[in-house]
């Protein structure tokens, strides 16, 4: 073989170790690809507030794990469905992800009034239900009551006084003083206040709140509030000497809130398979685990086929009159297997 034919048969053959080498159409896809720019999470409420906290949690662990950039975006109003509808119009690339609670992504099609422009599971891709959390019934210092019996019995005896606290309409603090309206006859006056519904209570403007437990639990130690109950079903091991309201005369009383993320969707299969890998892998860290007891959370489903069955199913519930929610099966607290 002569120099220039040897010449040739090396170029040759290094042509087709190139084109082997050449990533295929899948390989955009592939979760070693991912990520190559900052991820957003766009939480649709303000900062401070239970998703935010959670959210900004879980962004180091992102970022070290996935050698990544995870900004956390506020984005509130609507009771939170402006961020929503920010996301589930974004590109489909798994850089921008949503942070939310339950009420944005249940009620739809008019409950509560609430009746936003996309639909969650045709417009967005579960990925995993990260925490549950119960409320905490909290009642102004200058409030008699001690016990929820009490308080229902204080309600009933003035017709029209008392108000309760709310960050808006739809949400969880929403959805439980209705909830006891309906169950035990009162006559609550719903107060949302999307900025700041704990300083009217802690003003006295409310006479009560349903607070998520995130962030009643401090004003609680600090004696700023009187808790009540708590509106799981079982007590909150975060505050164990607290009743349920359920076993506080009314019966089967439940209105939890829970926080999951979610990408648009259309984004790639695997993307959402490493976006959900890292996030259990960050949730089970002793840090993350420890924090998140603390703040009286419960476990989410940490997969998106059981995300998306908890989404229909409270879908269904809250699409119900309050009180016809109460009598439907629970599905937050016991759906924590895949």
């Amino acid at each position: 073989m002569n120099r220039r034919t040897h010449l040739m048969a090396h170029l040759l053959m290094l042509g087709s170790m190139a084109l082997a080498a050449t990533p295929g159409p899948g390989w955009a896809q592939a979760p070693a690809a991912y990520p190559g720019k900052p991820i957003r999470l766009v939480v649709p409420f303000p900062a401070g507030t239970a998703p935010d906290v959670l959210a900004r949690l879980l962004a180091p662990a992102l970022n070290e794990q996935m050698s990544a950039n995870v900004v956390v975006e506020n984005v509130p109003g609507a009771g939170g469905t402006i961020g929503v509808d920010r996301v589930a119009k974004s590109a489909p690339d798994g850089y921008t992800l949503l942070m939310s609670g339950d009420a944005a992504l249940v009620l739809t099609g008019g409950a509560f009034g609430l009746n936003p422009p996309y639909v969650t599971l045709r417009d967005l891709a579960p990925i995993a239900q990260l925490v549950i959390t119960p409320n905490v019934l909290v009642v102004a210092n200058d409030v008699p009551a001690r016990t929820v019996p009490e308080l229902v019995a204080l309600v009933r005896s003035q017709p029209g006084k008392f108000s309760y606290s709310s960050s808006g309409i739809g949400l969880s603090q929403h959805r439980a003083g209705e909830l006891m309206n309906s169950m035990a006859g009162l006559d609550l006056v719903h107060v949302p206040n999307p900025g700041s519904p704990w300083a009217d209570v802690l003003a006295g403007r409310t006479q009560l709140m349903f607070g998520n437990i995130m962030q009643a639990l401090p004003f609680i130690k600090e004696g700023k509030v009187r808790a009540l109950a708590v509106t799981s079903t079982t007590r909150a091991a975060a505050a164990p000497e607290l009743p349920t309201v359920s076993e506080s005369g009314l019966p089967g009383f439940e209105s939890l809130a829970w926080f999951g993320v979610l990408a648009p969707a259309g984004t790639p299969p695997a993307v959402l398979q490493r976006l959900e890998a890292e996030l259990q892998k960050a949730m089970a860290t002793p840090a993350i685990k420890e924090r998140v007891a603390l703040m009286g959370a419960m476990p989410g489903v940490m997969n998106p086929a059981g995300f998306t069955r908890v989404i229909e199913a409270e879908t269904r519930r809250w699409a119900l009159k309050p009180g016809a929610a109460a009598a439907a099966p629970a599905t937050t607290t016991t759906a924590q297997k895949p």
